[in-house]
Parts: C-alpha cells; sequence; structure tokens
C-alpha cells in the first residue's frame, strides 16, 4: 500500500484506469494490472511532483466527464497537451501575474520573482502567433465550446491574472482544490449586479467616510487609519455577513492597531457617537475618576482609543444576531492572536462542544504583511489549528498588506515573495486581493468564509494596498521612501476609484453615488454633534464583564477549603486505579498501591495526589478544570500521571475525567506543541469566559515560561489596570535542585514580584481579614507552595 498522499493520488489514476485505460499511458496499465493480479508492482511510473501533476489531470478529466464545471479540459487531450497545460499553468501561477498592487509597483515580484512567468505565454507550450486566431474545443466556465486561442487566453487572464489571486495548487487534498477551482472559475464569482455593487459602494463609503471625518476633525491625531486599505474592512464585513447566514452565531476578533477604530464602529458595532465622545475626551466625568482614586485607593489606568476591545451583539440583514467581541491588545504585534483563539475555543467548550458549535463561534485574526512574515507566534498561532482541544474550527486570517512595514520595505522584512508564504506549510488557500477593487475584495472574503463553513480550516486573506500616511497620521513617510510616498500623494482614494468604475460602467450615475456619500457624510455630522452631550461608563469597553465579583474597592468574603474527608478517600481511590482490563505500567501500579496505602493511613499525601484530590474536588462542585503545557499529563518529574497509556493498543484513560462519584464538571490534561508563548496566550484567552474555572499553564521547566514574556508583560500583569479585562489564569512554574544547571532551577521569581503593583508604602491590616484587602487590590498573586498541603488548599 502507497503511503498518503501517495494513495489518494494512486487512487485518483486508478479510478480514471478502470473508466478509460487508453486515457493514461501504457505504463500505466502494466502497474494496475499487476496490482489486481496481486503480483508485487513495480514502483509507479511517476513519483513525486509528477505524480501529484498526473492525479490532478486525472481529477479534471473525470470531472468534465461528469459535466462538472471549472474543470479546464480540453477533450481529446490526455495529460501533457499544449493547451491543457496553458490552463494548468493559469490555475497554478497566474497570481504571480495578477493585478494586485493598487499603485501599479509589485515591488515584490522584482525582488523575488524577477524572471517572471513564462509559463503563461502560450508559446512556451508550442503555440505561435499564427495560433492565436485558431479554434480550440475546451470546456471552461465561460467559454463557449468553441473559442479561439486569443479569446481563451483572455479568458484565462481575466480568471487568474485579474484583481484577485489565488493560491490552492499548494493544497495536498484533491477535493479541496476542485471546490476552490469550480468556484474561483465561475463566471459569477466577482459581483457584478447593479443591486451588489451599489451595496459595496456603500460599505466602502461608510469606512472611508470614518477615515475622511476624523481626519478633518483630528488632524493632527493619532488614530492609526486604513487609509489605503478601506477595501479591507468592507471585506470582512461581507465576510461575517456571508458566515453569520452560514450559521456563524459569535465573531471574535484580534487585531492590531491599524484599522480598529473603523472595525469597532463599522463591523463590531460601536456607536460612532460613543467613538466620537472618546476622541472628545468627554465620554467619563475625570473629575468623578480623580475622586474614585483619592477614596478608594484603586482606579484602572485606561489606554489608547486603539487599544481598547468590547463586546456587542449586531443585528444583520434577515434578522439574524450575531455577538461581535473584539479583544483588547497591546502594541506589541501579533501577542492578540493566541488570546483571541483561547477565548473562541473557550466559548466553543460552554457553548457544548460540539462540531456544530465549532463552526457557530468564529475567530478572525488581522496581521500586518511585516509582522505576518516575521513574528515567530504567527507559525505558533497556526500550528495550534488541527491539535486536540486547541482547535477552533478554522481560523479566517486578514492580512493588511501596507507593503511596508513602519520604515521597512519588503526586501528588508522576509525572505519569501508573498508575506503570506507562511500558510503554505499548512496547506491553506491564500487568496491575494487587490485593496483598489472592493468587488473582488468582497469576492475572496466571501469565498473565504464558504471555506472556512465547509472545511473547517484556516485561510488567508493577503489585501495588498498601501498605507497612505505615515506608521501614524502625524509622521512624515518621506523621510525614508519619498518616492513611494510621492507617488501615494497623487493616487486617489478607493472610494473615488471605485465610484468612476461604477459611473463609466453605467452601473449607476454621479449623482447616486454622491447622495450616498453626502448621507454617509451627515450621519456621521450628526453623531459629532450628539457625542457633547454622550456619558458612559468605564466598563462599557470591556469585553468580558464578570457580572457579581467583588471589586478591588469591595470587602470580600473567603471560603473554606477544607473537604470531608470521607470524600477525599474516595476521590484518591478513583485517581489511582484503571478500569477493567486496561494495561497499566508495571511502575504505575506499584505507585498506585503506595498511594493508595498513604491515603488510608492519612500521612505522606505526596505532591500529585494533593493536586488531583483538590482537582477532583472542584470538578465535583462543577468547576471546569483545564490544564495545558507542553508535559502535563506526566508531569515534568513523571510525578502527576492524571493520563494513564494502555501498555499493549496505546489507549489513554483519565481517571479526574471519569470519577464516577456524581455529576461532575469536565476535566481536560493536554499536553501541547512546543511554544509557550502561543499556549500561554491561549489558556489566557480561555480563562476570560469563565470566572469559576481553573485554567492552569504549566510550563515545563519554570524557567522556560521567559519565553512567553510578551504574554506576561502585557497582558496577564497589566491587562485588568489597562483594560479592566479580568482573568484567573494560574500559571505553574516548577523547577528543582536536581544538578540540571542553571536553566532548570529558577522560575525568575524576583521578576514576578517586581510586576507586582502592591503599594509599598500602603501597609495592609491583617487584623480583621488576614490581608484579603491586599490581595484585592493586587494585580496578582506570587505564591511559592512547599507542601502538598499547600497545593491543595
Amino acid at each position: 500500500a502507497a503511503a498518503s498522499p501517495n494513495a489518494m493520488y494512486l487512487e485518483s489514476l486508478y479510478t480514471q484506469w478502470k473508466s478509460n485505460p487508453a486515457s493514461l499511458d501504457t505504463t500505466w496499465t502494466a502497474y494496475f494490472e499487476a496490482v489486481e493480479a496481486g503480483k508485487p508492482p513495480a514502483a509507479p511510473p511517476v513519483s513525486g511532483g509528477a505524480l501529484r501533476k498526473a492525479a490532478m489531470d486525472s481529477t479534471l478529466v473525470r470531472a468534465s466527464a461528469q459535466g462538472l464545471t471549472g474543470v479546464g479540459h480540453v477533450p481529446g487531450g490526455v495529460t501533457g497537451g499544449g493547451l491543457q497545460n496553458l490552463i494548468r499553468a493559469y490555475q497554478m501561477r497566474g497570481h504571480e501575474a495578477a493585478d494586485l498592487d493598487p499603485l501599479g509597483l509589485h515591488e515584490w515580484r522584482a525582488i523575488f520573482n524577477k524572471e517572471g512567468v513564462p509559463e503563461l505565454d502560450p508559446r512556451y507550450h508550442g503555440f505561435t502567433d499564427a495560433d492565436m486566431e485558431k479554434t480550440f474545443d475546451v470546456e471552461f466556465p465561460g467559454m463557449a465550446k468553441s473559442m479561439t486561442l486569443r479569446e481563451i487566453v483572455s479568458t484565462l487572464q481575466r480568471t487568474y491574472a485579474n484583481k484577485v489571486g489565488v493560491e490552492y495548487f499548494h493544497i495536498q487534498d484533491l477535493k479541496k482544490v476542485e471546490w476552490i477551482r469550480a468556484r474561483v472559475e465561475d463566471p459569477a464569482f466577482v459581483p457584478s449586479s447593479k443591486e451588489r455593487l451599489v451595496e459595496i459602494y456603500r460599505s466602502l463609503c461608510q469606512v472611508d467616510t470614518f477615515e475622511s471625518f476624523l481626519g478633518t476633525k483630528y488632524k493632527t491625531t493619532k488614530r492609526f487609519g486604513c487609509d489605503g486599505g478601506e477595501a479591507a474592512v468592507v471585506g470582512i464585513d461581507a465576510a461575517i455577513a456571508k458566515a453569520v447566514g452560514l450559521g456563524v452565531t459569535d465573531v471574535i476578533i484580534g487585531m492590531p492597531h491599524r484599522g480598529r477604530l473603523n472595525m469597532l464602529t463599522n463591523v463590531v458595532g460601536k456607536s460612532m457617537v460613543q467613538m466620537f465622545a472618546e476622541f472628545k475626551g468627554t465620554h467619563y466625568s475625570f473629575d468623578e475618576l480623580m475622586d474614585v482614586m483619592d477614596s478608594q485607593d484603586w482606579a484602572f489606568a485606561g489606554d489608547v482609543k486603539y487599544h481598547l476591545g468590547t463586546s456587542n451583539p449586531r443585528e444583520f440583514p434577515g434578522g439574524k444576531v450575531a455577538n461581535m467581541t473584539l479583544e483588547a491588545n497591546p502594541s506589541h504585534l501579533e501577542t492578540v492572536n493566541t488570546v483571541t483563539l483561547g477565548r473562541t475555543r473557550a466559548k466553543q467548550f460552554y457553548a457544548g462542544n460540539t462540531e456544530e458549535q465549532k463552526k457557530a463561534i468564529m475567530p478572525v485574526l488581522f496581521h500586518g504583511d511585516a509582522s505576518f512574515a516575521g513574528q515567530g507566534v504567527c507559525y505558533e498561532t497556526m500550528q495550534l489549528a488541527q491539535v486536540q482541544e486547541f482547535g477552533t474550527g478554522g481560523t479566517f486570517h486578514v492580512i493588511i498588506n501596507n507593503q511596508i512595514g513602519f520604515t521597512t520595505d519588503p526586501i528588508d522584512d522576509r525572505s519569501t515573495m508573498y508575506c503570506s508564504d507562511l500558510g503554505k506549510a499548512f496547506g491553506l488557500p491564500i487568496f491575494h486581493c487587490n485593496g483598489d477593487d472592493p468587488a473582488s475584495v468582497v469576492a475572496a472574503f466571501e469565498l473565504a468564509a464558504e471555506w472556512r463553513q465547509a472545511w473547517g480550516q484556516d485561510v488567508i486573506i493577503d489585501v495588498i494596498c498601501y498605507r497612505r500616511y505615515g506608521h501614524n497620521e502625524s509622521l512624515n513617510p518621506d523621510y525614508t521612501q519619498p518616492q513611494l510616498y510621492k507617488q501615494i500623494g497623487t493616487h486617489p482614494r478607493a472610494q473615488g476609484i471605485f465610484a468612476q468604475r461604477l459611473v463609466e460602467a453605467g452601473v449607476a450615475s454621479q449623482a447616486e453615488l454622491d447622495s450616498i456619500r453626502a448621507g454617509i457624510w451627515a450621519k456621521h455630522e450628526e453623531a459629532f454633534v450628539a457625542s457633547d452631550s454622550y456619558q458612559g461608563t468605564a466598563m462599557e469597553w470591556v469585553a468580558t464583564k464578570w457580572e457579581g465579583f467583588a471589586k478591588p474597592t469591595d470587602e470580600a468574603s473567603s471560603t473554606p477549603t477544607a473537604v470531608d474527608l470521607e470524600l477525599l478517600k474516595q476521590i484518591g481511590i478513583k485517581l489511582s486505579e484503571a478500569p477493567s482490563g486496561f494495561n497499566l505500567h508495571s511502575g504505575l501500579k506499584r505507585q498506585f498501591k503506595k498511594k493508595r496505602e498513604d491515603l488510608d493511613a492519612g500521612e505522606a499525601i505526596d505532591w500529585a495526589a494533593a493536586e488531583g484530590l483538590a482537582w477532583g474536588t472542584l470538578l465535583l462542585e462543577g468547576n471546569h478544570v483545564r490544564i495545558t503545557g507542553q508535559d502535563v499529563q506526566s508531569g515534568t518529574f513523571a510525578h502527576r500521571h492524571c493520563v494513564f497509556t494502555d501498555q499493549k493498543n496505546g489507549e489513554k484513560y483519565c481517571a479526574l475525567d471519569n470519577l464516577n462519584l456524581g455529576k461532575q464538571e469536565r476535566f481536560i490534561a493536554r499536553n501541547s506543541i512546543l511554544a509557550e508563548y502561543a499556549v500561554l496566550g491561549f489558556e489566557l484567552g480561555y480563562s476570560y469566559e469563565n470566572p469559576h474555572a481553573l485554567l492552569i499553564w504549566e510550563a515545563q521547566f519554570g524557567d522556560f515560561a521567559n519565553t512567553a514574556q510578551v504574554m506576561i508583560d502585557q497582558f496577564i500583569s497589566a491587562g485588568e489596570h489597562k483594560w479592566l479585562q479580568q482573568s484567573g489564569i494560574v500559571m505553574l512554574l516548577p523547577h528543582g535542585y536536581e544538578g540540571q544547571g542553571a536553566e532548570h532551577s529558577s522560575c525568575r521569581i524576583e521578576r514576578f514580584l517586581q510586576l507586582c503593583d502592591d503599594d509599598e508604602d500602603d501597609i495592609p491590616s491583617f487584623e480583621k481579614d488576614f490581608g484579603r484587602n491586599q490581595i484585592q487590590k493586587s494585580n496578582w498573586q506570587v505564591v511559592n507552595v512547599t507542601t502538598p498541603a499547600n497545593v491543595f488548599h
């Protein structure tokens, strides 16, 4: 039997051979006859890339015979025909010649692909100029049955080398390749009706007017607008609407600062009145805030507008409502990625943890071109996609490709032709779009939404656009990119380009479009005036609110942590036994025997036993417990073993998830990928959703937590102070003194102590509450547990 994916390719060729042996080279007949006869066959006639290409051709031939569209098959031609190869070249490499850069520069091609794509030239396949007017029979969507070669090439260019470049032939699954091909080769792929084009124009005007309006009212204020990339906001709005129509009920968005304010108002649904009040500084009373700080000795610091998140139910056409969440994030690019995915996974878990819920709750991540190509956490994020207990049913990735990273040109920020090339490693479809063509952008975004719902897999949209101003509106980009910004300075806005196109095509009159734009501007003016009297509250922009929990200024109550001794013994017995017929390791049998003896004697309870007993009681009290990290099932010191492995068949058994002592919550212990940064962020996001769950991330050794230092500094220690974002995340940082060197003997506890926000001038009283008020006012607790009893309580 051939190994996958070769087996899949051979199966495709075998199916074609069975239906028509003459359609393949005679060498395949000899091969398949040997297989059917049960003889050991020689190696397949071709292998590697040639085998994949032959299988792809086979799929096209069968699809054509079945009357499927999108196949690009030339009747009478077998694999290797000149016209068939020309069609295949456009399907595979047409994106390399597509009109993707609004500025017409395509600098990445000059840097990374200087030779161009000769396969797209008919002469490469043996045709001459005299052949251009010859007629060929071809089956391809949008083509007549019989067309000249010139007409065929024109159709191919319109399909694959236009304003959308599609990369998908690197995908191993032929069914997925065919799924994409059938849709992008459909002549109706890009919207063309008046109703739809005017709708897209209206959406573009909403996005463009927001930026222009703020630019007019606040000329010197940083807002990190999406000027130059407006179509990306139009696209994601259309994609979410499409996804909601396909069953999505929740959308969780993680994104950097660029375009964030626009997304908040035009996609998430935040009130423009509230947004303008924040710009004016009238959204809350500064005097009242100062009174609170003086009287209660505690207050949040706040953050810049383009870091804040929110949560909001939004109604879509047709009356469907989706809950929109935008995560608060720091300036550290891409750090919010796995936080977003962790919250998404938690929402899916608490909603029922079914495949249907995975489809219904969708994460969206926005990236910059330089950060997506350069930040390693992007790879870590995508590596989580198919891992058990970390997958979210597909993430929607959007790259706002400004073709610059702050002041760094593409030649200096990556070694690949596209900033999105990371996606190829994971077999993801990648849609490159020209940011000045919102109709094509919408087509790509909506197809990406369909892909996510159909296949439960990540998808990447690369919106190639430009940054109209500097890194922010107050920076002059002429210092570093004078020629580029001279061209950008004369380049019309996407709204004006699209309006001109609609008028010239007879889709709408200039008066119609002017009326739409004037109406949207008037609504912005109305909201701006209304913002003068707007009075909000500090909590209205918090993405998650833990209702009913004591504030730092309230007096909290304590809860006894003691548990009935008989219940502890019952739990202990369950933790040290396996189901009948389960083949435990002999070493575990001895350990479990000793644990039961210690439990009966009520002494020498070890660390792992105390931990397991605590988790068991929490589960029986209705609290979800989840622990993840690189080796959490066995534990760093082979001490935990909360998941058993059958020594004969490799099956797993988790006693804590099967206590059978009454109703209990779910226990999850899952070994993670070897990436502290991404996994800690994921668990942090997971912790946001439920204050009653125990969420633990365990470093393999506490020393390795510094690989996740950005997450610790920007989110965990400071998140509540900046954003009022509460979390109950527990970082478990084990280490020891066992002669393993400096990297295995310290969790750098001094760093965590330094990040505590205790007021050194405020000496807490221990008379009444034993310092509980001090704990409430602190951003976190640093605990050095020294005995199993410490661990339990």
